[in-house]
């Protein structure tokens, strides 16, 4: 560590009064005396943010189709032949 310096003997000077040193204070209006400041008041702390709800994806529910076909054939006259098909396909 450096070494300190020693003061000097010499007689310092009498040191100036306060008062002396500063100057007056700063004048004060009547007006500025007469109104009453405003008190800081505790600054309000923000709001929680929510957190977004993650969407959960729904299972994609397969797909079915139903296809019903009729035929209806009159191969000879007074003579009626109806045909159905039904038919079930899942698609994926």
């Amino acid at each position: 560590m450096a070494k300190r310096k020693k003061a000097s003997k010499v007689q310092k000077r009498a040191k100036l009064r306060s008062s002396a040193k500063h100057g007056k204070g700063r004048r004060v209006s009547k007006a500025a005396k007469a109104t009453k400041r405003t008190v800081s008041r505790a600054k309000p702390k923000p709001a929680p943010v929510k957190k977004a709800v993650r969407k959960v994806k729904q299972p994609v529910s397969s797909v079915v189709e139903t296809v019903a076909v009729e035929v209806i054939e009159q191969p000879a006259p007074g003579v009626i032949t109806v045909t159905e098909v039904e038919e079930t396909r899942k698609a994926s």
